[in-house]
């Protein structure tokens, strides 16, 4: 006899990479920004999987803490 959780659709296990699209949506960003940062290396770590360039979440986590500020004069360099 199957269990109730077999019969769960895939939908709701989380996924492990995002798009573009979904990975700006996270980020609060548009994707075009990260496609830009993409080119410049300043954006998350991402992978390509074919032609498509996709985002773990944990690397999107790591990334936006990266960026965290106390001040707006507080730069990259002296940020810890």
């Amino acid at each position: 006899m199957r269990t109730k959780e077999s019969f769960e659709p895939k939908a709701r296990v989380a996924q492990r990479y995002h798009n573009t699209r979904a990975a700006a949506l996270y980020l609060g960003l548009s994707p075009r920004t990260l496609e830009k940062w993409r080119l410049t290396g300043q954006g998350p770590l991402y992978t390509k999987r074919g032609r498509r360039c996709v985002y773990r979440l944990e690397d999107l986590d790591v990334w936006a803490e990266a960026g965290m500020r106390r001040s707006t004069s507080q730069n990259r360099a002296t940020s810890a």
